[in-house]
Order: C-alpha cells, then sequence, then structure tokens
C-alpha cells in the first residue's frame, strides 16, 4: 500500500473548541428557543415543575435560573452522557418505546440542546441530583473555555459534594447562567413571557368530553402534558407583565370555536358560534347561540384527495389510490391522530365595535403577535409554529385569495396536538425551527388546510346572519326576519306590492315597473354571459384534454376503431358546447334534450373519474316536461349541479360510484333531479346557496349560488331533498339536488 493510501487510525476528526460554541451560538437562532431546550430537558427529566427565574435580568449583574424537580443526574451520567454531544441515548429510549415513570417519552432526540445556553451567557453553573446519588456541580467559562484549541483540551469543572441545594430526597436539576450577552429590556420580558407560557398548551376552553367521547382514553391523554408545568418569574417585579392581555381573555372573546379530532376513523368536529351577551340582550330572540356536531365523517377531502405539490394552490390534487392510514404502521403517513381547538374572531367595524371597549384593541394587538395555530407533541410546544412571521399555514395567503370566506392568522388562535409515538415520521430540525419539510409534514399542512375548510364553512353560515342581523335596528320587524335575508327579487316584488296597495303610492307605479324591468332584464344577461363562461370552462379543459390525447393516440399508431371512438367524443363535446352558447333569447326545451345536450360536455369526466351514470331521462320518457327560458343560464346550471355531484361522489369509500340525472313530479311542479353516491349534505339549502359558501378547501362557492339565481329567475327553486321526497336509484343515497320550475 502506497503512503497516499495509508489508512492509519492516528487520521481522525479532532473537533476544536469552538464547535461547542457553535452547536449554541448559530445553531439556536434566539434566546426564547435556547431556553425552551432547558425546559425540555427538564419535562424529559420527568419534572413536575420548571421554574424559569430573571434576577436583576437588565443590569449588568443579572441572572438567569432554570430549575426543575425532575430525576436529576449522576456523576456517572455527566460524565457518559451529557459530556458527550450528539449522545443519542434519549433517541434510542423513543425508539425503543420506553416512557419515564410519568408515561413520558423523550422529546429530545438530538443531544446537542443543553449547549444552546451559550447563546444566553458566558458562564453556566449547574447544580443536579439523582436518588441516592451525591449532589454534582458542573462549572463551565466559555470565555476560558474557547481559549484553548482542541475540545478535549478545554476545561469543564466537575465537582461531587454533600448535598446543599436539593436536600434530603429531592432531586432536580438548577442551571443558572451568568455574565449575559444582551441587556434584557421591556418589550424582550413581555416576548419571552408570552414564549415560556405557551412552552405547555394555554387552555382554550375546549371541550374535553366531546374529545373524550371521540378518542379513546389513552389516546386523550396523551395529547397534553399532564402534570407538567413551567413558573415565570421576575425579580424584582417591575409591573413590566402586569398589563399583558391573557389567552384566556382573548378565548372569552372568541365568537366561533371548532374543537375537532381527524383520525383514521374520519373528522369529527364540534363547532360552536356564541354571540356576545350584549349582543343577544340587544337583538332578543334574534341573536342565539348555535352548536354542530359531526362525527367520523369519512367523505373528507383529506381522505380522497393527494396534497398540492406547493401546498397553497389547493386545485392541484389527484385522487389518492388509496386512503392512506394516519397511524406510523408501514402502510400509514405517520402523523398520528390530530386534535385541537380553533378559536375564530371578527373585526368587521359593525362586529368590533360590540367588542368590550377596554379591550377590544388589546386583543387586535394580542393577535397580531400570538395569532395562528400552535403545535404541542405530547404536551410541549413545537416551535415556531403560531410565531409572529411563521405562517406555516399558509393563512395568509389564503385571506388574500378569498378575504372574505378565508381566516386568516390574524382572525385566529388555533392549537394542534400531536402524539409523539404515533407521528414519528415528522422529525424535528436540528436548529429547533419546527419539523423537517418531508412528505409527512406536507400531509400535516394539507390536514389542517382541510380542516379549517369545514370551520370555514361553519362560521360564515353565522358571520353571514350575524351582519345582517347587526345592520338593522334592534327590535325592528326585519330583524326578527333576518335570518334568511330576502334576495333582490324577492325586495322588487315586494316593493311592486307595497306600490300597487297603498294609493298615495300611484305615480311611483310607472317607476318601479321601470326599475323592475331594467333590473331582471340586466340580471339575465349577466347571468346568461356568465354562465356560458362558467360552463364552457370545463368543456375548453375536457376539449383540450381530449385533443391532446387524440394526438397521442395517434402518435402510438393505435386502431382506427379506438382513434374514431376519441373522435366521436370530441365531436360530441363540440356540439354540446355549441348547444350551449348558440342562443341567449327564451325558448321552449324538453328537460332530456337539455340534459342530453349537459352531456355531451361531461361524458368524458364521467368516464374519467369512474362514475357511472344513471340516465333517469331514457328509462322514464313519460315524465319528460317542457321548459321555458334561456338555454345558456340552464345548462350551465345544470353542470354546476353535476360539477359538485363528481366532486362528492368521488369522495365516497364505495369503489362503485354513481350519478342519477332524472326527471321528478312529486313536488309543487316538474323537477330535474340529480342525485350521487357521496356522503350528501350536512348544510341546509338556504347557506349552500350564498356566494362563496363552500366546504371544498379549493371551492369558490359560487356554482350553487349561479344556480339557485338561474332557477330563481326562471320562476323556480333549487330545493335539496334530505326527506326522500324524490323517487331515485338506492345506488345513490347521497346528495340530490332537485331545480324545481314552475308549473304550467
Amino acid at each position: 500500500m502506497s503512503e497516499t493510501e495509508d489508512s492509519s487510525p492516528d487520521f481522525i476528526f479532532r473537533p476544536k473548541a469552538r464547535l461547542m460554541v457553535l452547536l449554541g451560538d448559530q445553531l439556536i437562532k434566539n434566546h426564547t428557543l435556547a431556553l425552551f431546550e432547558l425546559v425540555k430537558n427538564a419535562y424529559d427529566a420527568d419534572a413536575e415543575n420548571a421554574i424559569l427565574t430573571l434576577l436583576d435580568i437588565d443590569s449588568d449583574d443579572g441572572l438567569i435560573e432554570v430549575e426543575d424537580d425532575g430525576l436529576g443526574m449522576d456523576l456517572n451520567t455527566i460524565k457518559n452522557v451529557w459530556l458527550e454531544p450528539a449522545n443519542n441515548h434519549k433517541a434510542e429510549f423513543r425508539n425503543q418505546k420506553k416512557r419515564t415513570f410519568k408515561g413520558r417519552l423523550p422529546v429530545g432526540e438530538k443531544g446537542v440542546g443543553r449547549f444552546a445556553v451559550h447563546r444566553l451567557g458566558n458562564r453556566i453553573t449547574m447544580v443536579t441530583k439523582a436518588q441516592g446519588a451525591k449532589e454534582v456541580v458542573v462549572d463551565i467559562d466559555w470565555i476560558e473555555f474557547l481559549k484553548n484549541d482542541y475540545l478535549d483540551e478545554a476545561p469543564v469543572t466537575v465537582i461531587e459534594r454533600e448535598p446543599e441545594v436539593f436536600k434530603g430526597d429531592k432531586t432536580g436539576t438548577r442551571i443558572t447562567l451568568s455574565d449575559l450577552r444582551q441587556k434584557w429590556k421591556r418589550g424582550d420580558i413581555r416576548k419571552l413571557y408570552r414564549s415560556v407560557s405557551s412552552m405547555t398548551p394555554v387552555s382554550l376552553d375546549g371541550d374535553e368530553n366531546f374529545f373524550d367521547e371521540v378518542l379513546d382514553k389513552d389516546t386523550a391523554q396523551t395529547t397534553d402534558s399532564g402534570d407538567f408545568k413551567v413558573d415565570f418569574i421576575l425579580s424584582p417585579d417591575r409591573n413590566w407583565l402586569s398589563d399583558l392581555f391573557s389567552p384566556s381573555l382573548a378565548a372569552s372573546q372568541a365568537l366561533f370555536r371548532f374543537d375537532y379530532v381527524l383520525s383514521d376513523e374520519g373528522l369529527s368536529y364540534q363547532y360552536r358560534f356564541t354571540p356576545f351577551e350584549a349582543m343577544k340582550a340587544e337583538y332578543k330572540g334574534v341573536l342565539t347561540d348555535r352548536t354542530k356536531s359531526e362525527k367520523y365523517v369519512k367523505s373528507f377531502e383529506f381522505f380522497s384527495k393527494s396534497p398540492p405539490d406547493d401546498a397553497i394552490s389547493m386545485k392541484n390534487r389527484v385522487n389518492r389510490d388509496a386512503k392512506p392510514l394516519l397511524g406510523s404502521s408501514t402502510k400509514g403517513i405517520g402523523i398520528g391522530p390530530l386534535k385541537g381547538t380553533i378559536l375564530g374572531f371578527d373585526f368587521d367595524q359593525e362586529i368590533y365595535d360590540r367588542y368590550q371597549h377596554d379591550e377590544n384593541k388589546g386583543l387586535a394587538d394580542y393577535l397580531r403577535q400570538q395569532g395562528g395555530v400552535r403545535v404541542y407533541r405530547d404536551g410541549l410546544r413545537v416551535y415556531n409554529y403560531g410565531e409572529p412571521g411563521d405562517d406555516w399555514l399558509h393563512l395568509d395567503h389564503r385571506r388574500i385569495q378569498g378575504p372574505t370566506k378565508r381566516l386568516g392568522s390574524r382572525q385566529l388562535l388555533g392549537t394542534l396536538f400531536l402524539q409523539l409515538e404515533e407521528s414519528e415520521q415528522l422529525i424535528e430540525k436540528t436548529n429547533r425551527e419546527g419539523f423537517v419539510e418531508n412528505d409527512a409534514y406536507n400531509e400535516l399542512v394539507y390536514a389542517m388546510l382541510c380542516i379549517l375548510a369545514q370551520f370555514e364553512a361553519e362560521r360564515n353560515k353565522d358571520k353571514r346572519y350575524l351582519k345582517s342581523v347587526l345592520t338593522t335596528a334592534p327590535g325592528s320587524s326585519d330583524s326578527k326576519e333576518s335570518k334568511r335575508r330576502k334576495t333582490a327579487d324577492e325586495l322588487i316584488d315586494h316593493l311592486k306590492q307595497d306600490v300597487i296597495s297603498k294609493e298615495e303610492y300611484k305615480e311611483l307605479r310607472p317607476i318601479v315597473e321601470q326599475v323592475s324591468k331594467a333590473y331582471k332584464e340586466t340580471r339575465d344577461a349577466l347571468m346568461s354571459a356568465a354562465g356560458a363562461g362558467m360552463g364552457l370552462v370545463t368543456v375548453f379543459h375536457e376539449l383540450e384534454r381530449g385533443v391532446r390525447n387524440l394526438h397521442q393516440a395517434i402518435e402510438e399508431r393505435l386502431d382506427s376503431a379506438k382513434l374514431r371512438e376519441m373522435s366521436v367524443e370530441i365531436v360530441s363535446l363540440l356540439r354540446g358546447a355549441m348547444y350551449m352558447v348558440s342562443t341567449k333569447q327564451m325558448e321552449t326545451i324538453s328537460a332530456s334534450r337539455l340534459v342530453d345536450y349537459v352531456l355531451l360536455t361531461q361524458g368524458r369526466r364521467f368516464k374519467r373519474h369512474g362514475i357511472e351514470l344513471l340516465n333517469g331521462f331514457k328509462i322514464s320518457k313519460n315524465l319528460d316536461f317542457d321548459i321555458t327560458g334561456i338555454r345558456r343560464m340552464l345548462t350551465t346550471a345544470i353542470i354546476n349541479l353535476l360539477d359538485n355531484a363528481i366532486y362528492w361522489a368521488d369522495t365516497s369509500e364505495d369503489e362503485d360510484k354513481y350519478i342519477w340525472i332524472g326527471p321528478s313530479h312529486e313536488l309543487e311542479g316538474p323537477a330535474i333531479a340529480i342525485a350521487d353516491s357521496g356522503p350528501g349534505f350536512i348544510d341546509e339549502i338556504q347557506d349552500v346557496v350564498q356566494p362563496f359558501f363552500t366546504r371544498k378547501s379549493a371551492g369558490m362557492g359560487i356554482g350553487l349560488y349561479y344556480s339557485d339565481m338561474a332557477m330563481k329567475s326562471h320562476k323556480g327553486r333549487l330545493y335539496i331533498d334530505k326527506n326522500n321526497t324524490i323517487e331515485k336509484p338506492s345506488k345513490t343515497p347521497g346528495a340530490c339536488i332537485v331545480m324545481v320550475f314552475k308549473a304550467g
């Protein structure tokens, strides 16, 4: 072997002494995270209490102390574990699922967190004592430490002594940091206090009975920190914290509350709308609390759709081949069950004015700093989620895209609880700034966005109702009827009735007639134009896909029969599109013909989604009927209803997916009914037809609104059949929405 190939064991790494400083100085972002590392060590040591004390923190002689009543360490542990950087004994305990006496899994795993103390001060003194052992004192002067070139030359003073701090049966660890590297000011202390207070979960008054019903007892226990708490002491007390807005006060100001659990069984949630007592007193009998609960909803888009590539564009999703398990088995994604509470706030002027006046400014400032969703794992905070500037769920981006229906980080306070044992694929970064952004993390973000969409759907119902009430005078007849605000069509009809019925308004009748005529002509023209655009979006998408597939098939030299079939599909698609836009005038057409031309534009979509279409018009030809209306508007309305049916049929657990469209004469007029094999509606018709109402994470919430407007312009209505009034196939037990036309 040549000299250049010499593999002598004399060639080894010899770390410089400054490596230890780099671990603390550059690995840990700020002093808050540095202190958090010490608190995590107290948790792993089975402590019940950790006390963070700041002594004369704004002076040259300031001290920081972190003391716990945990298991402590003996001399052997100090030598063979604490003084070994990157020792992996905690990671081994976690991998072997070894729990402490209090049932905890170690949250630390890297073996470098203890060096974060250099971020805070130049000198560390640690006193620790284990059961049945002497007290051990460790003293490190980082300035002297750095005077040495190599790590194995740097001095660390370790002595054993009779107990002076932890006397008798007491055990624990006290770390004192001196020669502090910064002078702390009032703003620093207030920020630190908020961060320390959030190290363990802040109660948002979640409904524990609800959680216990959904999760088994063992699961529920491992989602909080149990008997571990952190105290904050500032000495001497300078009243720097006396006027801080408290989390409990913020929670009392929340109008909307959403407790949730996402598990392999499905999504469960309990939603509560709680108007302020002053609001309810002002609008007595009109404003009331509302509660809604759902359990084990499997038809939840997280299970049926894969997460988007960029975690923002929720439309860029594909169907999952199989619904993944949340658990950490080999088939799962390793994030475990999710549990938490989200509080929603509203600062629209008419609502903001009714907050408690001494507290509304404090609440807005508090949410500016503390808003968002914080993450806890086995009851300890995972930083930096929920900190200012860390919008890990892209809440503010979503709100910009839909300001009336989405909540930003300043409109909500949320908690997310994870189980350490069940979330093993969520790996904390070495720099302690959240999780590694792997596939499991992307699934976690996606799950929370899907959950948030359900909260927003419920909240938007009450937000719309609340605003309609608060914009009317208390006690007025309008406020008593404001649970469903009148449409423009209804208001114009009532206006005409008032003018006709009252003689003193006789001279206004021509003007009102002119307003009514102009409104309806403009409405129909705008809806007709908009309808053509909305309907053609899906047509052009399918046309582009069809042409691309035909081109590829020709290049691959498929047989002529297949090419002919693909060509016929494209021609049919174009025929349907031409029928949709060929006229905007009123005409009389049969319902079956209208449906047939719509189906020409949608056939490819049914095939691609694996959905079997059941055409009731072909089976029940004797039930066909004529419709007088504007073709563009009606075809677009049907396409919107079919689009919803396709989406929700896709969420069904059954491999066989069906959509039925057929005639009905069970209601006050002839109707076109559309039913699917999906989960069905959990909302009422007056809610789903509101603009921008949606339960889809990527939904715009205008399809059903348009369809409802189209039916009203044709003197008809939309109807959700929840009572099985409509006779339909047993294969479509899900949602059934009906276009009911005026009789005669």
